[in-house]
């Protein structure tokens, strides 16, 4: 029960900010609001992905090593989706990439999927490392390219710098206006801040889970 709990609440997250964000736009149920939707929930999701990989000791005991990491691994495909659909719905609406912020946000999303690729790829336990073709091609591409685990996890960590470009791509849109939207960006920064701080922290304590107090 607390499980289900945990990840109706997990999935459930984005839903608050992204209510302010369509107050303050006055947005309606058209595709611009749905934009706007797809945009906050991916974002959210990107913060959440941080600090699932802090494994806070909290939430290592409500769930357990393996159902957390179950959950770092694959939002990652549903936030590549996500994101994606919030740029067509952005490009409908007349938007550009030629603005900074859509490069902004083109750059996070390169960085973010590289990320996600070196994972699936090179370290990451899915379905398809069961299949012996796949292990057989990762074991040949470590061969080939001198690639170590090691390696590996320090190209997924570009999604740091992923989490940082995402952010200033937010930041920088008209509807994350301090003024107009302070709960709405307030609570965004401070969830992104939070979940790198947590990130950073677990990576600097020798990847143990942090105890709670």
């Amino acid at each position: 029960m607390k499980r289900s709990i945990f990840h109706l609440g997990f999935f459930l997250s984005p839903l608050i900010p992204v209510i302010l964000y369509l107050y303050s736009a006055g947005a309606l149920f058209d595709s611009y609001s749905l934009s706007i939707v797809f945009g906050v929930y991916a974002f959210v999701l990107v913060c959440n992905q941080f600090y699932l990989a802090s494994q806070p000791a909290w939430m290592m005991s409500l769930l357990g090593a393996k159902s957390v990491r179950a959950l770092h691994g694959s939002s990652p495909l549903l936030i590549l989706l996500l994101a994606l659909i919030h740029a067509i719905l952005k490009l409908a609406n007349g938007f550009t990439l030629s603005t900074p912020q859509a490069l902004i946000g083109l750059v996070a999303f390169i960085l973010f999927f590289v990320g996600v690729l070196s994972a699936l790829l090179f370290f990451a336990n899915t379905l398809l490392t069961k299949r012996k073709r796949f292990a057989q091609l990762r074991t040949s591409t470590y061969e080939k390219t001198g690639l170590t685990h090691q390696k590996a996890r320090a190209m997924h960590n570009l999604m740091v710098v992923a989490g940082l470009v995402v952010l200033f791509h937010v930041l920088s849109a008209s509807t994350s206006s301090f003024t107009y939207n302070p709960w709405g960006i307030g609570i965004l920064v401070a969830w992104m801040l939070f979940s790198l701080v947590s990130y950073a922290n677990y990576q600097l304590s020798g990847r143990k889970p942090r105890r709670t107090t």
